[in-house]
């Protein structure tokens, strides 16, 4: 059996589910459970809910690393023999992974911050930054986590949803995404400056964005002709791939858009969305943003407009960008034996 234990709440988004159901996929895993900390009750998840395994109640909540990894142990009875425990979460680290380990055959850890101290036997990051990887850089790594540990790092090792509908008729000129759980009206501003053009826009509402939010996007722009309002969509590639221009978080969804080639808005929403431009660019994605920056509404309008008139251009030099499916499952299947 193959346990994963990530992060799953509106304050996290959808990312870490993303990365792990893409390894679930790459490696064609058929025994395994999701272990998160409280019920979801969102339809998005309801083909999943057998594959669930929750720490908490309302009664309790996580308290610390500890005792997070001994409820961990009572909950799924891992046997250190056979069972494998893949962790994607910011909350646990080198103290969970190292009582964990104990109980295991081997702990696997997804990441996103090579500066941590983790106890792993395999350490996965995507970061494109690591594809020239250098000794000195390794050498910290290696330094940071448990000895004979080994790296899958790079793009070549990238985690992303690959499967869409290549019939979908969900053109658009531009799609709006604030992540799994983020606030769709980030955008708000920006959306109304395009209305004045009768651009056609798809605005979508991720699995974590609660029903009161829909209803606020819908009151603002469920009245325009030219606006499709999708909530909580099973698949955003759906509307990905058929649209001019992608304006998104800098979360697993860049990756989604490289795969694609679709020139793509990024704008770094949180800390944790720290790739550098020059790592961007290897994605394909050469048009970047602070938060900030969306509070300069015309500015970012005129931004978005060049874009599309420079669409065929974008999607050109989208070409460069390092993602390579077939390489990526295959890399997956080389290195990692359960």
């Amino acid at each position: 059996m193959v346990f994963f234990r990530i992060d799953l709440n509106q304050k996290n988004g959808l990312g870490h589910y993303y990365r792990i159901k893409s390894l679930i996929k790459h490696l064609k895993i058929k025994k395994y459970k999701i272990i998160i900390e409280t019920f979801l009750e969102q339809d998005f998840f309801k083909n999943e809910k057998k594959n669930f395994l929750y720490l908490y109640n309302s009664k309790k909540k996580f308290k610390n690393e500890k005792e997070d990894a001994k409820q961990f142990i009572k909950i799924t009875k891992i046997n250190h023999k056979r069972d494998v425990v893949i962790k994607d979460s910011y909350k646990l680290n080198y103290l969970w992974e190292k009582k964990i380990a104990k109980h295991c055959k081997k702990i696997f850890i997804i990441d996103d911050f090579p500066k941590k101290k983790h106890f792993a036997d395999y350490y996965i990051n995507h970061n494109p930054a690591f594809d020239n990887l250098d000794a000195s850089c390794l050498s910290k790594l290696k330094k940071n986590n448990k000895k004979n540990c080994k790296f899958l790092l790079g793009s070549g090792f990238s985690l992303f949803n690959t499967n869409f509908d290549k019939k979908n008729k969900n053109s658009s000129d531009y799609v709006f995404y604030s992540g799994g759980s983020g606030n769709p009206l980030v955008y708000e501003k920006i959306i109304i400056n395009l209305l004045k053009i009768k651009f056609k826009i798809i605005i979508i509402l991720g699995p974590l964005i609660s029903k009161k939010n829909y209803n606020a996007v819908s009151k603002k722009f469920g009245k325009f002709a030219n606006i499709k309002i999708v909530f909580q969509p099973q698949n955003i590639l759906n509307f990905l791939s058929k649209t001019k221009v992608f304006v998104s978080t800098a979360g697993v969804s860049i990756f989604e858009s490289s795969f694609l080639k679709v020139p793509t808005l990024v704008i770094k929403m949180f800390a944790n969305q720290n790739l550098h431009d020059s790592d961007y660019e290897k994605l394909g994605h050469y048009i970047t943003l602070d938060k900030k920056d969306l509070k300069s509404e015309d500015k970012v309008t005129s931004l978005l407009k060049l874009m599309i008139d420079n669409s065929t251009l974008l999607k050109n030099l989208m070409v460069k960008s390092t993602l390579n499916v077939e390489a990526i499952k295959r890399n997956y299947r080389l290195n990692i034996k359960f």
